[in-house]
């Protein structure tokens, strides 16, 4: 029987995560809901999220050994007073950019 993979693996690894995140952020950047708070995203953010994520999903740990982890990642979002209305919509422009890119859909998955 075959190993079962990390769900980084499932997703696509790092180029897919890249293209989901890089994705995510440009709809992010012109959302009416959302831009103002993305306003002054850096470019590379989108990078640091995918590192992010590839590590919480099973992936490399390149987010802790070069950004701080997962305490430097909640401290990024402390006190930013997010209405319903901005997590919702962060949460349906992101699976609907998943699903742009080729994110796995499947039920193990």
């Amino acid at each position: 029987m075959a190993p079962v993979p990390t769900l980084y693996e499932w997703a696509g690894g790092m180029p897919a995560l890249l293209r989901l995140t890089e994705h995510f952020y440009a709809r992010v950047r012109s959302d009416q809901v959302l831009a103002r708070i993305f306003a002054h995203m850096k470019g590379e953010h989108p990078k640091y999220v995918a590192q992010f994520l590839a590590e919480v999903l099973g992936g490399p740990a390149a987010y802790s050994q070069e950004r701080g982890g997962h305490p430097h990642m909640v401290a990024q979002h402390l006190n930013r007073h997010l209405t319903d209305e901005q997590r919702k919509r962060w949460m349906a422009l992101l699976l609907e950019s998943a699903d742009a890119v080729g994110i796995p859909s499947d039920p193990e998955f």
